[in-house]
Formats: C-alpha cells, sequence, structure tokens
C-alpha cells in the first residue's frame, strides 16, 4: 500500500512538473487578444495562451502590423510571404494552418469579422516588347473579405500598379479606409470622404 501511494506521488508530482513550461530569451512581447499573446524571439513569432503554453510555434512568416504586435482576430492572424520580391499577405488559424492564401499585397488583422485588404490584379496585354514578351497592365483592388476569404465589399479600384515599384518596395499602395462602426467603412478619396454601409 505504502509503494502504491509512494508511486502516486511520483506520478503527480511527474505530471506537475511536466506542465510548467519556461519561456526564456524573449525579444518583445504583445498584447493578449482572443486568449493569445504574441512572443518574438530571434526574429520569429509564436502565440502563448493564458497559461503560458506555446500554442503556436515560432516561424518567421507571421506579419506584424506596423508599429504593432502581431494578434489573433476572429481567430486568424496575418502571415507574410515573399515571391519575385513583393510580399504578400494571407492568413492562418490558432492551429497554424493556412486557412486563407498570401495572395494581397497590404492587408490588416481583422476587425468586426472583416479585414480590408489590397488585392493586385493582371488586367491587360498591352503589347510585346523588343524580345518579344508580352508588356503586361496591372491594377489594384482595395476590398473587405470575410474570414473565409469571400469578397464581402469593393471599397475602391481599379487602380494602377506600378509592378516594378512593387519588387523595388516603392510607392507600395495603402488602405484608405477605416472602420467607423462595426458595419460602416469610411474611405478616403481625393480629400474627401465617402462611408460605405457593409451589408
Amino acid at each position: 500500500m505504502r509503494a502504491l501511494r509512494l508511486t502516486l506521488i511520483f506520478l503527480c508530482c511527474l505530471i506537475g512538473s511536466g506542465s510548467a513550461q519556461h519561456l526564456e530569451n524573449i525579444d518583445e512581447i504583445g498584447n493578449f487578444n482572443e486568449g493569445l499573446l504574441a512572443i518574438n524571439k530571434n526574429n520569429s513569432w509564436g502565440f502563448i495562451d493564458v497559461n503560458g503554453t506555446l500554442v503556436v510555434d515560432f516561424r518567421t512568416d507571421i506579419a506584424a502590423p506596423h508599429g504593432h504586435s502581431p494578434i489573433y482576430s476572429n481567430g486568424l492572424c496575418l502571415i507574410k510571404e515573399i515571391r519575385e520580391n513583393i510580399w504578400y499577405y494571407g492568413y492562418i488559424n490558432t492551429k497554424g494552418d493556412l486557412v486563407i492564401p498570401a495572395e494581397y499585397i497590404v492587408a490588416t488583422a481583422f476587425e468586426n469579422d472583416y479585414a480590408r485588404v489590397i488585392k493586385p490584379y493582371k488586367t491587360e496585354v498591352i503589347g510585346t516588347n523588343m524580345l518579344g514578351k508580352d508588356i503586361v497592365s496591372y491594377s489594384y483592388h482595395e476590398l473587405l473579405i470575410t474570414t473565409t476569404n469571400k469578397m464581402a465589399l469593393h471599397i475602391s479600384g481599379p487602380h494602377n500598379l506600378w509592378y516594378y515599384k512593387l519588387k523595388l518596395q516603392q510607392d507600395l499602395p495603402m488602405i484608405h479606409s477605416t472602420f467607423i462602426s462595426p458595419h460602416l467603412i469610411a474611405v478616403k478619396e481625393a480629400d474627401r470622404w465617402k462611408i460605405l454601409k457593409i451589408e
């Protein structure tokens, strides 16, 4: 009987000590949102829960909005990937699975079940150059998307997109809309505002 008690005490101590997790050498700490906190270590972001358990492992593709740490909002977090020297943005879920592909050249965190994004489009072939390669015209649209990557609202566009400037990271398009309520968006165009209702 005494041996059984000692075994049970040993197992409880082993289980208790195994669940404690210490995270050290953290470079940056964000704020809790939806029960998850972003932490940065060696230029990689991960997320811990309220118990300090690492629930989304450190990865280099998690995107932090300018001047802020990454967050989960509506169960999704912004990620980035570079293709042909152009950053594209998408979203992962709380398991770290890609749920919205990286197809946007500018994107925000989700807010009120929507994200504001800028999507590039190849619009037309306008001729060929001296090497016989197609000269292509590009444009972009500012959109409001849902957590399932469906377009909820066309905010603005088409606007001309200079693809070579994208590759040089110059004159990047900017999002010109902002939420003013859960179902209203204000958009600034040419020093004037318009208000759009999300249906």
